[in-house]
């Protein structure tokens, strides 16, 4: 494969999020200048208001002192998440890899780079997932009822759905260019749920993902909140099961 064949578009959700990726820019600007990848670096601006995308703009000239392939995508509809995500992505057609990673830096510069670096070893049909999980190598910071819950939404994930990824939500993925072209016409799913339908779609056409364990450090002011949405996020599984059952994916 010649180096534009090997291009990776790596995409930073935001959504009023300037504060957090003014602290977490600078350190991935220069993780991947250092890495000597090809990542076309999006950050997908999901409908912010204007002051802060006055922000976003300026923070992204701060950042392409340190690495000048960085831009802003500017949505002006909110449609969340995984809405802003498959929008950066739809508009890179040439990238082999398409990946995201939060803002926030909960997934840290050098474990976004590993995750880049583990899914162009996989080859064009493979990708690789961040997975939270605790040991001495990969320490997880987070409160006891977060942790509660994300076992107990696993389970869910396993028992209504069938994907047998360790862990379906840590904000850090890379997936194969021509697997997401495969799918993006399925997928539905726009909210906190995308990425289980993201995964499901992608393993029932044949594209199943590496995992890789990743220290993970809760950062507070997330926007999931798991009492409040976990209904939302059920109701989005039970849907994501019931077209699954009618042979949608």
């Amino acid at each position: 494969m010649s180096e534009s064949d090997q291009s990776i578009a790596l995409v930073v959700p935001v959504w009023n999020d300037s504060a957090r990726l003014a602290k977490f820019g600078p350190k991935l600007a220069e993780a991947i200048r250092d890495s000597g990848l090809p990542v076309r670096w999006v950050i997908a601006d999901d409908g912010s208001d204007a002051p802060e995308k006055d922000t976003v703009s300026g923070l992204v000239e701060s950042f392409c002192q340190v690495y000048p392939q960085v831009e802003v995508m500017f949505f002006d509809q909110r449609s969340h998440k995984g809405g802003a995500i498959y929008s950066a992505w739809d508009a890179c057609p040439e990238a082999a890899w398409l990946g995201f990673v939060d803002c926030d830096g909960a997934v840290d510069a050098s474990s976004t780079i590993r995750l880049i670096e583990e899914a162009v070893a996989a080859g064009p049909e493979g990708g690789c997932v961040g997975v939270r999980h605790d040991s001495e190598e990969t320490p997880l910071k987070r409160p006891l009822g977060r942790m509660i819950s994300f076992h107990l939404f696993t389970f869910l994930v396993h028992a209504l759905v069938g994907v047998r990824y360790e862990d379906t939500q840590c904000g850090a993925k890379i997936v194969p260019g021509v697997g997401y072209r495969k799918v993006a016409g399925i997928l539905k799913e726009r909210g906190f749920i995308f990425d289980v339908e993201l995964l499901f779609a992608l393993e029932q056409a044949g594209h199943r993902l590496k995992e890789l364990r990743i220290p993970w450090s809760e950062i507070p002011g997330g926007k999931v909140h798991p009492l409040r949405d976990a209904w939302a996020m059920i109701a989005g599984l039970l849907r994501i099961r019931r077209r699954a059952k009618s042979g949608a994916y």
